[in-house]
C-alpha cells in the first residue's frame, strides 16, 4: 500500500466523524425472543449485529476505498472509492426466535475506474448508483445449550439484483438465485459462512450470468464491546475463461459497539488483501469502515 491508501483512509475517517442522525425510539417491550437493545450490554448487541439471523434492526452505512491492479494498461495506478447502506429489517415469525429478514444494498459509486478500450486506459467516474442488491431469508438462532451461551445459526433464501446503476457501473440486468447460510454461537462469538448463487433472469444484457458469492465471517469478542471481526466476500463467474473466475479476499478487522445516549451504533474498520483475482483487471487491497446504527424494530410493536 502507498500514499494513496493513507489518504483514502483520512477521507473515510473524516466522513465517519460526520454526526449521526438522531434514531427515533420506540416504546413498549419487545417479546421475549427478539433482544431488548436498550437494555442489552454493549457484548451482546455486537454479538448480535454480526449475527446474520439476528433480531436487531440496524442501519449500516460502508465507507470503502479498493486499490487495483492487474495486465490492462495503467490497471496498477487505479483506486476507488464507494459507499453502500444496507438497512437490516427483521420481521419476527412465532415465538421461537425465527424471523424473516430483508437486507437490501444501495452502492454509490463515488469515484471508481473504469476501462475504455477505445482510450486503451481508464477513466475515473462518479458519483452513480449501482445496481442495488438484497436478500431475503428465513432464519434463527437455536440456543442448544443457553446456560453454555452455545448454538447455531441458520437462514435459507433467496439473493437478486435490481439494475438500478447510472453511468458504466451495472449489469443491466435482473438477477435472482438461491441463498443459504449457516454458523456456531458461541460464549466467545460467532463463525460462519453465506452462500449465494445469482443467475440472469432479464434485461437489456442478454449476456449470461452465473456467478456464486461465499462470505465468510466471524466474531471473536474481547470485552467492552469490543471484537475482532471481519466478513469478507469471495467469488467465482462460471463464464469467465480458465481460472480467471475466482476472485478470493483474506480479512481481519476491529470493531466496537457503544452507546450514545439509548443509541447503539457499532464502528468496525476492515482490511482485505485479494491473494487471487482476475490477471486483466481486480481488486488488490480493501479498506472498509462501517457505521451501524441501532434503531427501533418497525416490525416489533
Amino acid at each position: 500500500m502507498d500514499d494513496k491508501i493513507a489518504k483514502r483512509l483520512c477521507l473515510t475517517l473524516l466522513l465517519a466523524a460526520l454526526p449521526l442522525p438522531a434514531l427515533a425510539q420506540g416504546s413498549g417491550d419487545a417479546p421475549a425472543t427478539e433482544m431488548d437493545h436498550q437494555k442489552a450490554s454493549a457484548d451482546a448487541i455486537a454479538k448480535e449485529l454480526a449475527n446474520p439471523a439476528g433480531s436487531l434492526a440496524s442501519l449500516s452505512n460502508n465507507f470503502e476505498y479498493r486499490d487495483y491492479k492487474g495486465d490492462l494498461p495503467g490497471a496498477d495506478d487505479q483506486d476507488g472509492w464507494s459507499y453502500s447502506f444496507q438497512p437490516v429489517l427483521p420481521f419476527p415469525v412465532g415465538n421461537k426466535g425465527r424471523r424473516i429478514i430483508f437486507r437490501p444494498l444501495v452502492p454509490v459509486k463515488l469515484d471508481e475506474p473504469v476501462f475504455k478500450p477505445e482510450k486503451l486506459g481508464f477513466d475515473t467516474e462518479g458519483p452513480d448508483l449501482g445496481d442495488i442488491t438484497f436478500d431475503l431469508v428465513y432464519a434463527g438462532t437455536e440456543m442448544t445449550d443457553p446456560k453454555a451461551k452455545k448454538g447455531f445459526l441458520w437462514g435459507l433464501g433467496t439473493a437478486g439484483t435490481f439494475p438500478t446503476a447510472t453511468g458504466d457501473f451495472g449489469g443491466d440486468q435482473w438477477r435472482l438465485g438461491p441463498e443459504l447460510f449457516g454458523g456456531i454461537v458461541r460464549e466467545w462469538g460467532i463463525v460462519g459462512g453465506l452462500l449465494s448463487h445469482q443467475w440472469r433472469l432479464g434485461g437489456s444484457n442478454h449476456d449470461a450470468y452465473a456467478v456464486t458469492a461465499l462470505q465468510y465471517f466471524y466474531a471473536y469478542g474481547l470485552g467492552g464491546g469490543w471484537q475482532i471481526a471481519a466478513g469478507p466476500v469471495l467469488s467465482y463467474d462460471w463464464n469467465a475463461d480458465g481460472g480467471e473466475g475466482w476472485t478470493v479476499p483474506l480479512g481481519v478487522g476491529l470493531a466496537k459497539t457503544t452507546s450514545f445516549g439509548k443509541h447503539p451504533v457499532k464502528f468496525q474498520f476492515q482490511v482485505e488483501k485479494y491473494v487471487v483475482q482476475p490477471d486483466a483487471f481486480g481488486p488488490d487491497w480493501l479498506l472498509k469502515l462501517t457505521i451501524t446504527p441501532v434503531i427501533k424494530n418497525p416490525f416489533i410493536w
